[in-house]
């Protein structure tokens, strides 16, 4: 429809809320399995199979893990063999964890050439008389109707022109439709938490014990209290990133860019901003669910009240777009590798609080009489706090600094909290311009709760 990043965020957040499973095949056709040819395929292969992926005739579906390669999906092991007469290729391999597999008309899939460095991507169209078998469906966990299939390729056709991108540019393709799906992800898992809050909330009020609803209990308030401030504060990360990536696409266009590269390259300035998103969203509703559980106490256990399924679906949201430990390690691993290409700098910022800390330190009495005065205050240590944190890191560690997992992981819940933080203030400052504090007393509260 030509419409902008924020308007796809907002259909992805208000359709996925139904089930994890319609959630996770939505996603997975309009997502993964269709922004690789639109951000990366020929005018051809975008007219070819774009209409048809848009319209919902054709369903998509993408094939990256491997038995053997998951968080290191450039190591998967199938081939991609270029024909005698160089009009197409032969694909040999076993994906798995496919998501659509049962029904979809179409993969994207990723394999070697040769002995290539990165995978390369193709556009595989799902013919079982081509080499192509479905395992059975897999029993998950959670989104039980959704398909989930092992795809396994023996000698598949694939025509030279199928070929997405160039040649080795398969990782690169991979990285950056995650980068998209992940946001996505956070975005899908925003009306699940809206969903559970409100049922919750509804039966806290009928529920009655010792003659009283237990929504008057400081224990339930406290849950729901908790449960709506984790969703106002993803809402308010969430659409700040998508607003941030297309203004920058906008931008790109503006500079003489395609809507292609504008979109590719708006999109990947917001790697970090996408991984902790995927974070922070996804353990922010499995918590939601957990805690709609322990409001309906026993019924919340048992299969004939929504909460149930709603926790089980929730799960996966921590494992695919890669899983929670990967994308923390990322979000701190490509800020400071921004910060070596001197597009960020992070050290000098660190050496200036260092300096801070070790100088004579104000005794000045703060104003705080203003909306938000103090926890600004407070955001604004806080970057310090990771500033320190990353600085010396990358000080005595580098270039040794990515075997240190414990560290990066640590400095991302710090890098996760300042973003979701500084988001909701953000945002509850801006309506409370607009609209009047004592329109947003319930959103100021809840921004204030972060800083307790």
């Amino acid at each position: 429809m030509g419409m902008g990043f924020v308007s796809t965020m907002l259909v992805c957040d208000y359709i996925s809320g139904a089930t994890g499973s319609f959630s996770t095949a939505f996603g997975a056709h309009t997502g993964i399995g269709t922004m690789p040819i639109t951000l990366y395929g020929t005018e051809e292969q975008k007219q070819k199979y774009v209409p048809k992926l848009a319209t919902g005739e054709w369903f998509g579906a993408y094939c990256l893990t491997e038995p053997g390669a998951g968080s290191d999906a450039n190591s998967g092991k199938t081939k991609a063999v270029l024909s005698d007469d160089g009009k197409y290729y032969s694909i040999t391999g076993q994906k798995m964890w496919i998501s659509n597999a049962g029904f979809c008309n179409l993969f994207i899939v990723f394999a070697r050439i040769e002995d290539d460095k990165n995978i390369t991507g193709f556009i595989v169209e799902n013919d079982p008389k081509n080499g192509i078998t479905l395992g059975d469906e897999e029993k998950k966990l959670g989104i039980h109707s959704s398909s989930t299939r092992q795809v396994f390729f023996n000698e598949t056709k694939v025509p030279v022109e199928n070929m997405l991108s160039t040649r080795g540019n398969g990782f690169k393709i991979a990285m950056n439709a995650l980068n998209v799906g992940r946001i996505k992800l956070a975005a899908a898992c925003l009306e699940a938490q809206r969903r559970v809050v409100n049922e919750a909330t509804k039966y806290a009020n009928e529920r009655i014990q010792f003659k009283t609803p237990i929504i008057s209990f400081g224990a339930i308030k406290a849950k729901i209290a908790d449960m709506a401030t984790n969703t106002y504060v993803d809402e308010s990360a969430c659409y700040r990133a998508a607003k941030n990536i297309e203004d920058r696409i906008a931008i790109r266009e503006a500079d003489g860019n395609s809507h292609q590269e504008a979109e590719l390259k708006g999109v990947e300035e917001y790697a970090i901003e996408c991984s902790i998103l995927k974070v922070a969203v996804s353990e922010h509703v499995q918590h939601t669910t957990d805690e709609g559980i322990r409001i309906f106490g026993g019924m919340g256990f048992s299969a004939d009240t929504p909460m149930e399924s709603a926790w089980r679906d929730a799960r996966i949201a921590r494992i695919y777009e890669g899983t929670n430990e990967i994308n923390r390690m990322l979000s701190v691993g490509m800020l400071i590798k921004k910060a070596m290409k001197g597009h960020v700098d992070l050290l000098g910022s660190a050496t200036a609080v260092g300096e801070e800390l070790m100088g004579i330190p104000s005794f000045e009495t703060p104003d705080y009489s203003e909306l938000f005065a103090e926890e600004k205050d407070l955001l604004k240590r806080l970057k310090k706090v990771f500033l320190m944190v990353a600085g010396s890191a990358v000080q005595k560690f580098d270039p040794e600094l990515e075997e240190h997992q414990q560290l990066l992981m640590s400095a991302s819940d710090i890098l996760i909290q300042v973003y979701l933080a500084e988001s909701a203030l953000l945002r509850t400052e801006k309506n409370a311009k607009r609209f009047g504090e004592e329109a947003q007393a319930t959103q100021i509260a809840m921004s204030e709760t972060l800083f307790i």
